[in-house]
Formats: C-alpha cells, structure tokens, sequence
C-alpha cells in the first residue's frame, strides 16, 4: 500500500493513492452479465501524480491519468490507463513532448474530465491550460486549442444540450484576471458565443450549469489566493468576505444581460441540475458549508455537502435567491440522465461524501416522491458513476449507471454497471480490474462506438 506521512496523506493514501504503472488488460474476471446494448468506452479521468510529491501537494493538482474500458458484445475487450503526457509528465516518464498549442501560457496535465468534439477525445481541466487530444486508446496525441476556439483553455465540466448537442462551459484562469468567459460551442467545437463575464473576485469556478434558455455562472466564497502557495500546491482559500452570487445569461446572451442573484455563503464543486418552471430558474447542487478552510489538500476535509434547491425568480425585481434543503444527505457527485440536462426531471444520483469515511455507497434519488435507494457496493468505495440510457427508451430512469468502485477487501477496483430502474440490487456486472486499484478519481463518461 502507497504511504505519504504528510498533512495531505489522505489524498495519497489507498483508494486515492496513485498508480504509477500503465497497465494493459485483455483478460477480466466478470460477475454478472453485461448488457449487450452497451458498445463503447467509459473513460474516467483522475489526477494521478507521475513523479515526486511534495508535502504541499493538493489532491486538485496531481497530473491527469485516463482509465478507459471498451466494451462490445457483452464482453470487456480492454483496460488501459494512461497519462496525460503534457506539462512535467515528458520529462518524469522520459517520453517526448507531443507537442500543440499551450494556453494561457500554462502547461498542466488536463486531470478532472474527457470531452469529445466531433469524432475526437480531448482530457479537460479547469483553470487555462490546454485540452489534451486522445486517441480511441487513449495515447496523447497533442495539445489543441480547437482552432482558437479554446485558446484560454476551457473546464471540466462541460455540459451538453439534448435538443441540440451544443456544449456549453465556463472558463476562468489567471490570463482572464476577475473575469470568466462563458462560451457556447457545437458538437465538433465551433464557437457560438463567447462573452467575458466580470466577477466579484478571482473566483474558482469548478461547475456550471444549464437550463433551456439559460447558462449558470457560479460565482462563489472559494478564491485564489498567491500566499497559499506557502502551504498548498493549489493556492485556494474560503474567502467568506467575498460576495457569494449566482449569474445567469442567456445562452445567445452578452455581459450586459447577465442578472446577478445573492446566496448565503457556501461552495458548490457541483450542481446536480437545474430547469425553467413558471418564471422561476431552479437550480440543484451539492451544498458545502465551506469549502478550503480547513482541509488545504483535498475537498473532503471541511464540511459534508447536502443536495440544496436555489430559487431565482426571474421576473421579479429582487436578487436574493430562495433557498432550501432538497435532500439531507452528504452527497456529492451528482449526476442525472443526460437526456434531461437542463430541464424538468424526477431523478437524481449521488455518492456519499461523509468526512470519514467517504465515497461508501451512493444513492437514487426521486425527487417527486421523496423515496431513497441505497447502494453499498458491498464494503466498496465508489468514484463518480454515470448515467448511459437505454437505446429507445422514453423512461427517465431507465438505463445504467456506471463507474469505478475500489474494493478494499480485495485491494482491487472493479467496474460496475447497476440497473437504474432495480438501483439497490447487486450491480448488473461488474468488470474487476485485474492486479491493481483504480484510484477515487474524478469525471467521466460512456463513449460510445462510431
């Protein structure tokens, strides 16, 4: 097991602990059977540390790692995990630079999600630096800024319309100084709009959102701070002085028609959805009190997050948004089916963020009913699941929900795949990664085949 004595050792510490092979699997134990629908690659990004780790090493700053898994057939055909091969990770691996574009003058291995733009692959993070192209198994291929699309970087959390598969996001990095740039692209990465947006501080914009007619600009009580570099590798602090607000602008909007809303003060890494009802914007996220104020390596030191529900009154003259409590759980993670990003919806998944222990189980939630569903995974530690629906089908709920869970009987990481509609059974499959664990990572996604 992977020891660092360190303030931050949890965060490198198993399930979170890196690995520091890439690994290439063709042959897996399988429980279960794997649904025959499914035909393509889940691939997870992590941050996953390549060379020395200092004390002040923050678990948001490790380099990004890619664990991918194709499927076809009802069969796992491979597992492969890769680093990012930008920023340090040429020089620590002895590889060489592939080269492309560096944004914001910042070169960091993209370690928190994967987006595709027409036919390809690019690891994000949030923050300027540049998206990493990946090929279908997941080598670096090169820097990219899309053509200029995304030459101040771009985040990693993006988020796609049903209707018409426009990717939507919000961008902040040193290089844009109090401001953030919303930007509206297509699915193969044209720019539709793209508008700098002041903010009442150098905010650390982790997440957004988006409703039919609206993108969400969070604006919130985490900043950056240079100081904290005495510290922590990722200069963050709680800066509750800090106007804490919400922004929402139309998505063919400009700065001038963004309308501010005051929240009490809180952090939210993510929302889980958000919609338009009856003049009213409604926006859903996981919660935190306070966020890097008294854990300065990781996100789960402070305070355990719950499942809120943010009112804005879009045709009223006030700019104080309604608050109450959706769900009292510590959950984070929260993810939904992608056929109802942005609008009404019934259905919500999260996974557990309890100080100690976290990541212990995950939860269904119906937000019509109240009803709850509990998954323990059988002692495991899940990381972000997500939501694949069923081919042809209507139902909101209906499909599978998939992700890494480390299971600390066996060492070993296993990928599991639950029926949405029977969330609280035993995983439809389970795919065991073979030799090694597959660190808590961050976001991913089900690829499928083209």
């Amino acid at each position: 097991m992977f020891s660092f004595r360190a303030p931050n050792h949890r965060y490198q510490s198993e399930p979170f602990a890196p690995v520091r092979t890439e690994y290439t699997h063709f042959e897996f134990e399988v429980d279960g059977e794997i649904p025959a629908e499914l035909d393509g690659t889940y691939i997870r990004n992590g941050p996953n540390p390549a060379g020395k780790i200092s004390r002040k090493q923050h678990y948001f700053s490790g380099d990004g790692m890619v664990h991918g898994v194709r499927i076809r057939n009802g069969q796992p055909l491979w597992y492969r995990n890769r680093f990012v091969r930008v920023g340090d990770v040429p020089k620590v691996l002895g590889s060489a630079d592939p080269g492309g574009p560096v944004s914001s003058k910042l070169d960091v291995s993209p370690n928190t999600n994967v987006v595709q733009f027409g036919s390809k692959l690019y690891a994000t993070i949030e923050a300027g630096p540049s998206v990493v192209e990946l090929s279908e198994e997941l080598q670096t291929v090169a820097r990219s800024d899309l053509n200029g699309a995304l030459q101040d970087g771009f985040t990693g959390h993006h988020k796609i319309d049903p209707d018409d598969g426009d990717v939507h996001g919000v961008v902040y990095s040193n290089a844009l100084g109090k401001n953030a740039l919303y930007l509206r692209l297509t699915a193969k990465g044209e720019v539709l709009n793209r508008i700098k947006v002041p903010l009442a501080g150098s905010t650390q914009i982790h997440d957004m959102a988006i409703t039919k007619h609206f993108a969400i600009i969070l604006d919130l009580n985490v900043t950056f701070d240079l100081w904290m570099l005495l510290k922590t590798s990722l200069p963050i602090r709680w800066n509750e002085k800090k106007p804490c607000r919400v922004g929402i602008v139309p998505k063919d909007g400009s700065a001038s028609d963004v309308r501010w809303f005051e929240v009490d003060p809180c952090y939210v890494y993510h929302p889980m959805n958000a919609f338009e009802e009856d003049g009213k914007l409604i926006l859903d996220v996981s919660r935190y009190a306070h966020a890097s104020k008294t854990d300065l390596y990781g996100p789960l030191g402070d305070t355990e997050p719950a499942i809120w529900r943010w009112i804005f009154d879009l045709d009223a003259p006030g700019s104080k948004a309604e608050e109450h409590l959706l769900v009292d759980r510590a959950l984070d993670f929260p993810k939904i089916s992608p056929c109802v990003e942005g609008r009404p919806y019934r259905y919500g998944y999260g996974v557990e963020a309890s100080l100690q222990p976290s990541f212990d189980g995950a939860i269904k939630m119906d937000l019509k009913t109240g009803a709850q569903e509990r998954q323990d995974f059988d002692g495991g530690m899940a990381s972000e699941l997500s939501f694949i629906p069923r081919p042809d089908s209507s139902a909101e709920d209906d499909g599978w929900l998939m992700g890494f869970v480390y299971q600390p009987q066996r060492r070993q990481s296993r990928l599991v795949i639950l029926d949405a509609q029977h969330f609280s059974q035993p995983p439809q499959a389970s795919i065991w990664i073979p030799e090694h664990h597959v660190p808590i990572g961050t976001h991913g996604s089900f690829f499928p085949a083209q």
